[in-house]
């Protein structure tokens, strides 16, 4: 009798712990939000060009334009970029403007909302509420996904929506009929939006099927293609009308995406050097650094990151395996992202890997927690159900990045970047509305001064470069010291050769930055062209 009454005891005091976890931890990670995001939050625009390009876009859009580009007069539509993230941008704009502040907060929103539904996630999957607690802290405190969500970029709506989409596939029962659950409709639209913010959400997609094919669940795996088919053809449909073709097949197949000139990967012993360099440099480096950002895998010796980077990879598949019922579906997801990775164009590092970083920390993490749940077994002991929380060392060697980025969001623009946004700027003043500028940043350009926009093509022949420019009808061109290796490899050896072609139209100085006009009559005389 009195072990009875002791187990009903043990079981309302878990019961009351459980209820109070529903609503304490949340509410923790609610406030490490706030205390992490106001610390590191930069007002001002990411140098990194994409995010000039999703505001640019979403402009398009809310002015009656449609998904296009507003860089030249007639508005060709364009699929740059999945419409999806332009299309948040546009909506958020209704409400706010283009106050990027306000933008930038909707963006840490989605961060939030994100980790929030990753614990729940968590929690669900491995039955350990305090490992989803530190997991969801870390995550909050890692100084990447912080960056992104200070930015106005796809990767934390991405992750968002992926998060939201299994987050519902974990609420559907077996038993369920499809068309009566709103989870399932709920896994299919948020896997959809994953799709149309990043197209690599294609993996997601893939995932999901395969794991409900695994568990033999036809009808499923067979509605949910339908479902996707059926909300993806009417953007094929739409790309087909106005000619436009994909462009991340071409991009595979370059030896490098920066210097055209290089031409494709012409033999199966290129492709595979460009896999080996993929790996090593995505998965190896990429997942270490996305997990451990303060870590410097970047100073390390390759041997020393090849070390780390096997053992880190091991641990997150094993807790990947060790997700029970949904081993095959976080298996596949990773998988299936490490296979994109080693097929794109080299030179990215972990760049790519950040929207996938919250599924390799948790399962690294859990991997890493399995493994000592083995050592304890292996002593006959049960390990401590609060051991999770010695993760929380990391904090602290987190602190000092967030603090530099604290530092860095004080400061203003860089100099060179500065003069390239007030050059623009003083273009806006001067009515350049109707010129067609060549630049390296057109998105960023176009941002501040509202006239048409181009880039110069990447030639080491200036006579390439020159008819290019008129093929283009351009007026003016802007020479920078952004820092981007094209300008001085392919523009300014143009300018030097041709110098006459050229005359200055504008000077800032500290660093010096140039707007030159283009003597177009006098380039048609020189090349021959009518």
């Amino acid at each position: 009798m009195k072990q009875k009454v002791e187990i009903a005891g043990r079981k309302t005091s878990e019961a009351k712990a459980t209820q109070r976890s529903n609503w304490v931890y949340p509410a923790l990670l609610f406030f490490v939000f706030i205390w992490s995001y106001s610390h590191i939050f930069d007002a001002k625009l990411d140098l990194n060009g994409d995010n000039f390009g999703y505001l640019n876009y979403a402009s398009s859009i809310l002015q009656g334009k449609g998904y296009s580009s507003p860089y030249s007069a007639d508005f060709p539509a364009t699929n740059w970029f999945p419409p999806g993230y332009s299309t948040i941008l546009a909506t958020l704009m209704l409400v706010f403007g283009q106050n990027i502040v306000l933008l930038k907060i909707a963006n840490g929103l989605f961060f939030l909302g994100a980790i929030l539904l990753f614990y729940t996630l968590i929690r669900k999957i491995t039955g350990n509420v305090h490992l989803a607690f530190v997991v969801c802290f870390l995550l909050l405190m890692n100084s990447g996904l912080l960056r992104l969500a200070t930015i106005l970029m796809s990767e934390v709506p991405y992750i968002f929506f992926s998060i939201l989409a299994l987050y519902f596939l974990t609420k559907l029962h077996d038993d369920i009929k499809i068309w009566k659950s709103k989870y399932f409709y709920g896994v299919l639209l948020a896997a959809v939006a994953a799709f149309y913010i990043r197209s690599i959400a294609i993996v997601l997609i893939g995932a999901i099927i395969l794991y409900w094919l695994i568990e033999k669940k036809w009808k499923r795996a067979l509605s949910f293609i339908g479902g996707f088919a059926v909300l993806y053809i009417p953007w094929m449909i739409r790309n087909a009308v106005y000619g436009i073709k994909g462009r991340y097949l071409d991009a595979m197949f370059v030896v490098n995406n920066w210097r055209p000139e290089e031409g494709h990967i012409s033999t199966i012993s290129a492709f595979f050097d460009k896999i080996q360099v993929n790996f090593y440099d995505t998965v190896i480096k990429g997942f270490t650094d996305v997990i451990f950002p303060f870590a410097g895998v970047g100073d390390m010796s390759k041997m020393t990151v090849i070390f780390i980077g096997v053992i880190v990879l091991v641990i997150v598949f094993l807790g990947a395996w060790k997700t029970g019922r949904y081993r095959f579906l976080f298996c596949s997801y990773i998988v299936g992202n490490i296979l994109v990775f080693l097929m794109w164009h080299p030179g990215n590092g972990s760049r790519y890997v950040w929207p996938l970083a919250p599924f390799v920390a948790f399962c690294f993490f859990y991997g890493f927690y399995r493994l000592a749940d083995l050592v304890y077994k292996a002593r006959k002991k049960d390990i401590p159900k609060f051991a999770p929380y010695l993760y929380l060392i990391f904090v602290f060697f987190s602190l000092p990045m967030l603090n530099n980025m604290k530092l860095a969001a004080a400061q203003d623009y860089d100099p060179a970047y500065k003069n390239y946004f007030d050059m623009a700027k003083t273009v806006k003043k001067q009515g350049g509305k109707n010129l067609v500028i060549a630049c390296r940043k057109p998105d960023m350009f176009y941002f501040f001064s509202g006239t048409y926009v181009t880039c110069y093509a990447y030639s080491l022949d200036d006579k390439e470069v020159i008819r290019d420019l008129l093929k283009k009808k351009v007026d003016f061109v802007v020479l920078e010291q952004l820092g981007y290796g094209s300008t001085g490899r392919y523009l300014y050896p143009a300018i030097i050769k041709n110098q006459e072609l050229f005359p200055l139209a504008m000077h800032l100085t500290n660093p010096d930055t140039y707007l030159l006009y283009f003597e177009k009559e006098k380039a048609k005389q020189k090349l021959s062209v009518k």
